[in-house]
């Protein structure tokens, strides 16, 4: 099971309606665009979904919308992490009904939660349902890192099958990698895919694929193919465009893009800031300049 994850997976974004309600039926158009555009999966709900901002029925109806549209085509990963286990625990039974392949599940955040109740609520969503589990390490937001103890910790339970892991610490992905040959790594950062891979990452879930799919697939058939030169160079223009996206939010940006390509976003939520003209304008050249070149 664990051989069937991997490559190159898009954390989805969120489109909306011009009056800010989820536009489902453009977010299935990008289901489908993305499929063509030789993606491996989908990775649902995620912190690129605006996740935090959207309600308990619209994160339900959108993995139901995107499992939908996928048809049984590629693998959809659902990230059901929420502050409250048994919330996420409701997001997971409804991925589940859903027919998503696996969950994902950043750690509870804000208060100070010890380690042994973020373990236990890593259990307790993994013991609701017969879901395969991603954790989703990522401590810059999260504020809490996995460590070889803790994993060891949650490989009791059968159905831990990998990390999503967001964290420029790659001795630690290798580490994780190394001791654990059998569990899925992905790597997170989008601008260290090429360094995620070479230290053992199985693939990447990144933002910037939604609208850099062929890029983003050329630095791992570069890597999968053994052209660590090729790997690096086309990783240095990932990251050409990276740079402007990071510049002017990346949200807002990546939605920008693929407006270039002739779908309607209608922006990100509030407090998230609307796309700037100069933003605009610079994401325009990198489109023309990068992205279109590297089809």
């Amino acid at each position: 099971m664990n051989a069937e994850y991997h490559g190159i997976y898009a954390a989805l974004v969120t489109p909306y309606t011009s009056e800010g309600k989820v536009d489902y039926k453009e977010l299935q158009k990008l289901v489908n665009y993305l499929i063509e555009k030789g993606l491996d999966g989908f990775y649902v709900n995620g912190s690129t979904a605006e996740a935090f901002l959207l309600s308990e029925e619209e994160r339900n109806n959108i993995i139901k919308a995107v499992v939908e549209a996928n048809a049984g085509r590629k693998k959809v990963i659902c990230h059901v992490g929420a502050i409250s286990t048994d919330q996420a625990i409701g997001y997971a039974k409804n991925a589940e009904k859903c027919g998503a392949d696996a969950v994902s599940a950043i750690s509870p955040f804000y208060y100070k939660f010890s380690e042994q109740e973020i373990i236990q609520y890593y259990q307790d969503i993994m013991s609701a349902t017969g879901l395969p589990m991603f954790i989703y390490n990522f401590p810059n937001f999260s504020g809490f890192s996995l460590t070889e103890e803790i994993l060891e910790k949650l490989k009791q339970n059968k159905n831990l099958i990998g990390v999503k892991f967001t964290s420029s610490d790659m001795f630690l992905l290798e580490q994780i990698k190394t001791l654990h040959p059998e569990l899925v790594v992905w790597n997170g950062f989008d601008e260290m895919l090429s360094a995620g891979l070479i230290m053992g990452a199985d693939g990447g879930i990144g933002s910037t694929y939604n609208c850099m799919p062929e890029l983003a697939h050329k630095v791992y058939d570069a890597f999968v193919s053994g052209d660590i030169a090729k790997t690096h160079k086309f990783q240095e223009k990932l990251n050409q465009a990276i740079k402007v996206i990071c510049k002017y939010g990346v949200f807002a940006s990546v939605k920008e893009i693929l407006e270039m390509d002739g779908f309607a976003f209608h922006g990100v939520r509030r407090p998230f800031a609307p796309m700037t003209e100069e933003g605009k304008r610079e994401l325009q050249k990198i489109y023309k300049e990068v992205i279109v070149p590297n089809r």
